[in-house]
Protein backbone atom coordinates (compact mmCIF):
# COMPACT_ATOMS: atom_id res chain seq x y z
CA UNK A 1 0.00 0.00 0.00
CA UNK A 2 1.14 3.19 -0.87
CA UNK A 3 2.51 5.96 1.84
CA UNK A 4 3.49 9.12 2.59
CA UNK A 5 5.71 10.71 4.86
CA UNK A 6 4.45 13.64 7.18
CA UNK A 7 6.18 15.12 9.74
CA UNK A 8 5.01 15.78 12.79
CA UNK A 9 6.53 17.87 16.03
CA UNK A 10 5.59 16.42 19.64
CA UNK A 11 5.72 17.92 23.15
CA UNK A 12 8.63 16.23 24.66
CA UNK A 13 6.52 14.59 27.29
CA UNK A 14 4.45 12.80 24.67
CA UNK A 15 7.07 11.93 22.79
CA UNK A 16 8.39 10.63 25.87
CA UNK A 17 5.42 8.50 26.42
CA UNK A 18 5.33 7.73 22.83
CA UNK A 19 8.07 6.10 23.08
CA UNK A 20 8.17 3.90 26.05
CA UNK A 21 4.39 2.40 24.83
CA UNK A 22 6.13 1.80 21.12
CA UNK A 23 9.01 -0.57 23.44
CA UNK A 24 6.56 -2.28 25.41
CA UNK A 25 4.23 -2.77 22.52
CA UNK A 26 7.21 -3.39 20.58
CA UNK A 27 6.40 -1.71 17.49
CA UNK A 28 7.85 1.37 16.08
CA UNK A 29 6.18 4.62 16.72
CA UNK A 30 5.29 5.79 13.64
CA UNK A 31 3.09 2.53 13.89
CA UNK A 32 1.58 3.99 16.73
CA UNK A 33 1.09 7.41 15.70
CA UNK A 34 -0.88 6.10 12.50
CA UNK A 35 -3.32 3.67 14.73
CA UNK A 36 -3.58 7.02 16.62
CA UNK A 37 -4.46 9.13 13.70
CA UNK A 38 -7.11 6.45 12.09
CA UNK A 39 -8.82 6.15 15.77
CA UNK A 40 -8.96 9.92 15.49
CA UNK A 41 -10.16 10.65 11.51
CA UNK A 42 -13.05 7.54 12.15
CA UNK A 43 -14.26 8.96 15.33
CA UNK A 44 -13.88 12.63 13.46
CA UNK A 45 -16.23 11.17 10.55
CA UNK A 46 -18.49 9.48 12.39
CA UNK A 47 -19.24 12.70 14.84
CA UNK A 48 -19.54 14.80 11.59
CA UNK A 49 -21.62 12.42 9.64
CA UNK A 50 -24.16 12.01 12.96
CA UNK A 51 -24.29 15.86 13.27
CA UNK A 52 -25.40 15.61 9.07
CA UNK A 53 -27.92 13.72 9.90
CA UNK A 54 -29.30 15.11 13.59
CA UNK A 55 -29.33 18.89 11.19
CA UNK A 56 -31.36 16.94 8.54
CA UNK A 57 -33.89 15.33 10.66
CA UNK A 58 -34.19 18.55 12.40
CA UNK A 59 -34.53 20.38 9.06
CA UNK A 60 -37.34 17.59 7.99
CA UNK A 61 -39.77 18.50 12.05
CA UNK A 62 -38.10 15.24 13.22
CA UNK A 63 -37.09 16.76 16.76
CA UNK A 64 -38.42 16.81 20.59
CA UNK A 65 -39.44 19.98 21.99
CA UNK A 66 -36.80 21.27 25.11
CA UNK A 67 -39.89 21.44 28.04
CA UNK A 68 -40.67 17.59 27.54
CA UNK A 69 -37.11 16.66 27.24
CA UNK A 70 -36.10 19.03 30.34
CA UNK A 71 -38.97 17.28 32.39
CA UNK A 72 -37.80 13.85 31.05
CA UNK A 73 -34.16 14.49 32.24
CA UNK A 74 -35.39 15.73 35.63
CA UNK A 75 -37.63 12.98 36.52
CA UNK A 76 -34.71 10.54 35.47
CA UNK A 77 -33.98 8.58 38.82
CA UNK A 78 -37.49 9.19 40.70
CA UNK A 79 -40.14 7.40 41.64
CA UNK A 80 -42.55 9.31 38.65
CA UNK A 81 -40.03 8.47 36.39
CA UNK A 82 -41.59 9.74 32.71
CA UNK A 83 -41.05 8.33 29.56
CA UNK A 84 -38.94 8.79 27.21
CA UNK A 85 -40.17 11.76 25.12
CA UNK A 86 -41.08 10.67 22.06
CA UNK A 87 -40.71 12.44 18.39
CA UNK A 88 -42.89 14.56 16.81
Amino acid sequence: MAADDVSVQLKTELAEKLTELARVLDRPTSWLIERAIEDFVVVQEWQLAAIDEGVRAADAGQNVPHDPVAAWAASLGQPAELPLPECK
